[in-house]
């Protein structure tokens, strides 16, 4: 697999990684979430589909505990919901929550919940190898630039929405949810080479500035195209 800036990832799949006495238990868990993930947000699994923690470890071909430790993030980032005796029902998400995801990031952006110190950490730029869009770049570049104007648990927020987000940006998980990111795609890596140069040349204020303007073409994205939801 290619991450966004054409670096090589190793692939991860549950396929690969379905024996527990060979992987260690971390990494089946996050294969396993990482598949799930996937398959919820392009909808294999449907909205308010109820489903037995058996079934699901029988799908994912592992055993119930990666399963269930899977699903606590899933369960924190609103994707799923775990009902003791009914299972696991897949949360009715919407486009519009991963479209409010950026909006949030952006008006931390625009005015950084300041809480501490400003940091003085360099931003290294192998950490948008693994990105998988421009969506997971914006994140990347967002929590540095929100630890280095003093707003840590902003900056720790916007985190734990990186994967959901990267993620939903992908092609083939956008276009299921009705949604062409062909469109302006390169204008979109522009401005997030731009804010990666600004990041470099450690010029925080121009890098939250080409963040913004980043923001405000993935929120158009959802808005030009039918939507699976209303579907």
């Amino acid at each position: 697999m290619t991450g966004l800036l054409g670096v090589d990832r190793e692939p991860t799949s549950v396929a690969d990684t379905a024996d527990p006495l060979a992987v260690p238990r971390n990494l089946l868990r996050d294969a396993v979430f990482e598949r799930m993930l996937r398959k919820i947000l392009r909808g294999d699994y449907r909205r308010g589909q109820r489903l037995r923690l058996d079934a699901l470890a029988d799908d994912m071909r592992v055993s119930r505990t990666p399963v269930r430790e899977a699903l606590v993030p899933l369960e924190a980032l609103r994707l799923v919901i775990v009902q003791r005796y009914v299972g696991v029902v897949i949360a009715p998400w919407t486009v519009g929550q991963m479209v409010e995801r950026t909006r949030i990031a952006q008006s931390m952006l625009v005015d950084p919940p300041t809480s501490c110190a400003r940091s003085d950490e360099p931003f290294d730029p192998a950490a948008l190898r693994d990105c998988l869009s421009e969506a997971g770049a914006f994140v990347e570049l967002a929590v540095w630039v929100l630890r280095r104007s003093g707003a840590p648990v902003s900056a720790d927020w916007l985190r734990s929405q990186q994967i959901v987000l990267d993620v939903f940006h992908t092609d083939d998980i956008a276009r299921a949810n009705g949604i062409d990111i062909a469109p302006d795609w390169t204008r979109r890596m522009q401005v997030v080479k731009a804010a990666r140069t600004a990041a470099l040349a450690d010029d925080v204020a121009l890098c939250a500035v080409r963040l913004t303007e980043l923001s405000e073409l993935l929120i158009a994205l959802p808005e030009r195209f039918r939507s699976a939801e209303t579907a």
